[in-house]
């Protein structure tokens, strides 16, 4: 069996990286050298889209094989002979985690060690014999971060599923070097299906990139009777790194109970539009809608997803010119207007729950006006009860208060878990603190019809 043998890779004569080894299969040391973290290249590489070869031709890279590598070198001119084949493997370093789970749909996430194009094989039960392969403007993607959304998948049906990486260690105009394929173990997960007559699900928020506060809470889950995890924003104090994303959120979701099974839901936060990471956070959540507000439908519920945006107007100078949160905000509302109007699912369900970081729908241009038809929306579309975060402490205000609200609003606070199960005749909230204890709770019988 060929084993993998270290890579290395330089752009523009910058130095080896000492901290860039992944260990891959069989404990062999891998040492990817692109400088990806380099302060000066930022984020190339990294898997915003941006590949391999576009890199190596902005970048003037001069990309070279060791002799510790054992390689094909197909000879002749033909274009038909084949590509360089290296005997390497790329890791995965993180995930995969499921994302943006519906009743058809799901994309899965991971990243490798190595730039690489990535696919995923899976079929429903214990087959897998279906194959999404992502392709964009006629291309396979080439990075290290991996996004494959599978379509066409059947409602409340479980998949099983394997990621796929090759790595692309060379990415010439012409017979490019590639490496050996390789599999992760099989996992599998469950679509959301409406016809369920229960969901439940757990929220958590503000974790400010506190892990140990994330596993804590994490061991308060009944994973076995629990559906997906809502994340309800600030996951960071500011998004710096994709090592942060990792290392400070995703990762340690993972290890506590998502597994690569468990659905994440992520409602955006105003600290998670701050930081120079924040533009690139979409790519490792991403969301079928490539948006950070949408609808869901799990059983009997409908649930909404809304982004409050920042907290402070976009002149404010703190973003130095940076934000257009105001034209975002009135087209997000907007679409929550026509959704109320037009979704079937919405009059349909049971019961709706809209998630939210910030409790009274973050910073608006319209000021007053604008707030009012947001609550206005909201009441339109006969919403149950909004689940916020923000304040960093628990708070229940009834329905019917100061701000015209036909719904109340449960503000989970910093280091506490909410835990809500929905079935066609009531929906159930406990909210409990790091250490198990019982915070508050709420029972909502289903509205007549």
């Amino acid at each position: 069996m060929m084993r993998p043998t270290p890579f290395r890779s330089r752009i523009g004569g910058f130095p080896e990286d000492p901290n860039h080894r992944r260990t891959g299969r069989g404990g062999v040391g891998w040492s990817v050298i692109v400088s990806i973290r380099s302060a000066r290249l930022g984020f190339v590489l990294v898997g915003f889209g941006l590949t391999a070869g576009l890199a190596s031709a902005a970048l003037g890279q001069d990309t070279t094989l060791t002799s510790r590598y054992t390689c094909t070198r197909p000879a002749g001119g033909d274009a038909n002979r084949p590509h360089p084949v290296c005997d390497a493997q790329a890791a995965v370093t993180h995930g995969p985690y499921v994302s943006s789970v519906t009743d058809t749909s799901a994309i899965i996430v991971w990243m490798t060690d190595l730039p690489a194009h990535g696919k995923v094989v899976y079929g429903p039960g214990e087959s897998l014999d279906m194959e999404a392969v992502p392709a964009e403007n006629g291309m396979l993607p080439v990075g290290t971060l991996h996004s494959v959304r599978l379509t066409g998948l059947r409602p409340g049906t479980t998949y099983s599923y394997k990621v796929v990486s090759t790595p692309v260690l060379d990415l010439t105009a012409y017979w490019p070097t590639t490496g050996l394929e390789s599999r992760s173990d099989t996992y599998r997960f469950e679509t959301f299906d409406r016809r369920k007559t229960t969901a439940s699900f757990v929220l958590i928020t503000d974790t400010h990139g506190d892990v140990p506060q994330i596993d804590s809470l994490m061991r308060e889950v009944d994973w076995s009777k629990t559906d997906f995890l809502v994340h309800d924003g600030d996951a960071f104090d500011a998004v710096t790194s994709e090592a942060q994303v990792w290392t400070r959120w995703l990762d340690p979701l993972i290890a506590g109970g998502l597994g690569h099974s468990k659905p994440l839901v992520f409602v955006r936060g105003n600290h998670d539009t701050r930081g120079p990471f924040a533009r690139h956070l979409k790519a490792y959540v991403p969301i079928l809608e490539h948006r950070f507000y949408f609808s869901r439908d799990v059983g009997p519920l409908h649930l909404l997803v809304i982004d409050t945006g920042e907290d402070k107007p976009d002149s404010t100078q703190v973003y130095a010119g940076l934000n257009r949160m105001g034209p975002y905000r009135e087209m997000e509302l907007a679409w929550l207007e026509h959704h109320v109007r037009t979704s079937p699912t919405l009059r349909r369900a049971p019961f709706r729950v809209l998630l939210m970081h910030q409790p009274d729908w973050g910073w608006l241009e319209g000021g007053k006006v604008e707030r009012d038809a947001w609550t206005a929306a909201a009441n339109a579309a006969k919403v149950d009860l909004v689940i916020a975060g923000h304040m960093h402490r628990y708070s229940l205000t009834p329905a019917g208060g100061p701000e015209g609200n036909s719904y109340p609003i449960l503000v989970v606070g910093r280091g506490q878990l909410a835990k809500v199960s929905v079935s066609e005749d009531e929906l159930r909230v406990t909210i409990v603190a790091e250490d198990g204890s019982t915070v508050g709770s709420l029972t909502l019988p289903r509205r007549p019809d």
